[in-house]
């Protein structure tokens, strides 16, 4: 299993008075304005924000200097804007909190929960007192010049549709394990594999046919086992599924992002192995979408005699078993069991 990245930092700063630190849009004027002088200094990138009542959060990526350095630079100017505005004294800021996030699987899920919309009974689209995020920058082109977004859209969609992908996740809930990680409320996971591997998954669960039942249906159609698919073999007929996998799901609405959690590997290297096949073998991928097309229609076909057949008596149900398919020309039949394809070995 490979060794999660830590280039995305999850900074979290702490107020110390008992108001909101971003009150209205002067006062998030003023703290772009200090992302971007930080982001100067520093450099990195910033993906994310979300400022809610005495709390600062930013999906952070690394640059040059440490997290400290650029936790200083956030916290001390607008210490500085607060007491200038407001009169406030004393110190604004507890210490700052870190949380390395492995960015290659979940940086998109940490800047869809910090970009959640707030419980709020204001009329959508108006920021309530105290709860303002970078969300914008998602929604409208450079809106926000100090929030780098490609990196978050192309996990959600290589194919270019990220931005209506982003739309789409953020109205979904967050596995629970995530949250409590990124809020340092339970011990943050030692391997990428383990949250990927929980049931609980967001994706893993609203995506069913797009990630799970793809992968059984690739693993079926390579002669392998789900498990195989899943497993950290570096064959090279298990890594070409897990490419074969990943090219299936994004065309059928998934992400890339969602298949790496699914496998733990990198997102990066699923798609540096598909555009590797991609140029020596581009026939494995034509060949597997055609033979999927052809099994998801024969399914859907079932179904539809399926419940020709039960409506009129609704008796025989157990009648209804699996039935003998062929998934791809050439190839053995398989069986299908509740619309999922399982190889025989």
């Amino acid at each position: 299993m490979r060794a999660p990245s830590q280039d995305i930092i999850h900074l979290h700063l702490r107020g110390r008075q008992p108001h909101p630190l971003v009150q209205d849009a002067e006062d998030w004027h003023a703290l772009s304005a200090i992302v971007q002088r930080m982001l100067f200094w520093c450099g990195g990138s910033i993906h994310g924000c979300r400022c809610e009542g005495r709390e600062m959060r930013f999906a952070v990526a690394m640059g040059q200097a440490s997290v400290g350095a650029m936790a200083h630079h956030i916290a001390g100017a607008y210490a500085i804007h607060l007491r200038r505005r407001r009169g406030w004294t004393g110190r604004m800021f507890n210490h700052h909190v870190t949380i390395p996030i492995d960015g290659e699987l979940f940086l998109d899920e940490l800047v869809l929960w910090l970009h959640r919309p707030p419980e709020s009974g204001k009329a959508a689209g108006a920021p309530p007192d105290g709860c303002w995020t970078a969300d914008s920058a998602y929604l409208i082109p450079k809106s926000l010049p100090w929030v780098t977004t490609e990196r978050v859209l192309a996990a959600l969609s290589p194919g270019g549709a990220g931005r209506s992908a982003y739309i789409r996740w953020k109205a979904q809930p967050i596995a629970p394990e995530l949250v409590a990680a990124w809020t340092g409320r339970a011990r943050r996971p030692r391997q990428a594999s383990a949250v990927a591997g929980h049931a609980t998954s967001r994706r893993e669960d609203s995506e069913p046919s797009n990630i799970e039942k793809i992968a059984r249906f690739v693993a079926a159609y390579s002669h392998l086992s789900y498990e195989e698919m899943r497993s950290a073999s570096r064959k090279r007929v298990v890594s070409r599924a897990k490419a074969v996998a990943a090219v299936l799901c994004t065309r059928n609405g998934a992400s890339v992002a969602a298949v790496a959690r699914l496998f733990g590997r990198s997102r990066s290297t699923l798609i540096e192995r598909a555009e590797r096949y991609r140029e020596t073998e581009p026939q494995v991928f034509a060949q597997a979408d055609r033979a999927l097309k052809a099994y998801l229609e024969r399914e859907h076909r079932r179904r539809d005699d399926q419940s020709v057949r039960l409506r009129p008596t609704h008796l025989d149900r157990h009648r209804a078993g699996p039935a003998d398919v062929t998934i791809f020309a050439g190839a053995r039949a398989q069986e299908v069991e509740d619309g999922v394809a399982l190889g025989k070995r």
